[in-house]
């Protein structure tokens, strides 16, 4: 068969007939393929691509990314952990929902380690670090807003650079690990509620410049104060805008 089943069908059948011959390669090959179901899900499901409370067919999900049903099956099972897929007994995967309070204490989380990571960075970080922060805002100030789907994953990418070269200075890989999660699950409501982010006349560009000037001059409460201030205003945005739930 020449088909993705029948190659799979068809590795199958040689595991069994030689299973002892290659398996450092089918390993490989195995993970690499369910590395490559889990980035794609992962990003569609942050992306608002895949709706909150959506159902994850195995099968539906493997023609849609042209990947095994094993490996779509074991990469739903690893963003279990993540908290951005579900799973019930009986009903399979689905997308995790969103809820009003999950996105509060999600903000409020966010908040209290970021100015833990900004204070540290302004404590810690040295001359690399503020040659890095500069960089990253300037990058951030010269990328165009994110009025197009384009535009908008340029603006992305720079404005994650940003914000992760904010705390770089921090000398805590762990810190930055958990920052980067909070980021991650914040930027899944921001984009499922995209039309409603850059309403009511936010400057955001100002809001960037006053983060970067204050860790600069190494005022870690300003800064603390500006960072928090950023965080809630678009949480509050979006909640204005209606599109996540009361519970």
């Amino acid at each position: 068969m020449n088909d993705a089943r029948g190659r799979r069908i068809g590795s199958n059948r040689d595991l069994a007939c030689r299973s002892t011959m290659e398996p450092p390669t089918i390993t490989a090959s195995a993970r690499s393929l369910t590395s490559v179901a889990f980035e794609r899900l992962r990003a569609d499901i942050l992306g608002g691509e895949l709706l909150p409370g959506e159902r994850l067919p195995i099968q539906a999900l493997s023609e849609r990314y042209q990947v095994g049903a094993t490996a779509i099956r074991e990469a739903l099972s690893r963003l279990v952990p993540e908290g951005l897929v579900a799973c019930a007994d009986q009903r399979g995967f689905s997308v995790t929902p969103v809820s009003r309070a999950d996105l509060l204490d999600l903000t409020q989380t966010r908040v209290r380690v970021e100015q833990m990571a900004l204070r540290l960075a302004i404590a810690h970080g040295d001359i690399e670090w503020e040659s890095r922060l500069l960089s990253a805002f300037h990058r951030l100030s010269r990328t165009p807003p994110p009025t197009s789907a384009d535009l908008a994953a340029s603006w992305s990418a720079v404005h994650r650079s940003f914000h992760e070269t904010l705390i770089g200075g921090c000398a805590s890989s762990w810190t930055q690990r958990l920052c980067t999660l909070l980021y991650d699950k914040s930027e899944r409501y921001r984009n499922l509620a995209k039309q409603t982010t850059h309403e009511r006349g936010r400057d955001v560009a100002a809001e960037h410049r006053g983060l970067m000037d204050a860790a600069m001059s190494r005022h870690a409460d300003l800064a603390c104060q500006l960072l928090g201030a950023h965080f809630t205003e678009t949480t509050e945005i979006i909640l204005a805008g209606g599109l996540v739930g009361d519970e």
